[in-house]
């Protein structure tokens, strides 16, 4: 019961980080939007890239939903197999840590 006790906290803490990553993208959209396209790039280029960036992000949040509302319900809170599940998916895209490493300097 003592590795239930552990991943339960986990899992509500990697929710809520999620939840916080998905909702600072959408506060830096422009920014992230202008550094996804080249340094020239046209307005159709930029609300194309907008469009797909809010689609997803609205996808995410769709889900995001759909497992809070599971893990509150209790109906997935105290399996532990899903717990770790969720917690290794969120965590999967960093697979070194948050920082990407830094690319070797040229001498």
């Amino acid at each position: 019961m003592g590795r239930i006790s552990g991943l339960v906290p986990s899992r509500f803490l990697t929710l809520l980080a999620h939840l916080v990553v998905v909702i600072t993208l959408f506060w830096s959209r422009d920014s992230n939007i202008q550094a996804c396209l080249p340094l020239t790039f046209t307005t159709e280029e930029y609300k194309t890239q907008d469009i797909q960036l809010v689609a997803a992000l609205a996808v995410t949040l769709g889900l995001f939903a759909v497992e809070l509302a599971g893990f509150f319900s209790g109906v997935s809170m105290f399996n532990s197999t899903q717990s770790l599940l969720c917690i290794l998916s969120a965590c999967a895209p960093f697979p070194q840590g948050p920082f990407p490493p830094r690319p070797p300097s040229a001498a």
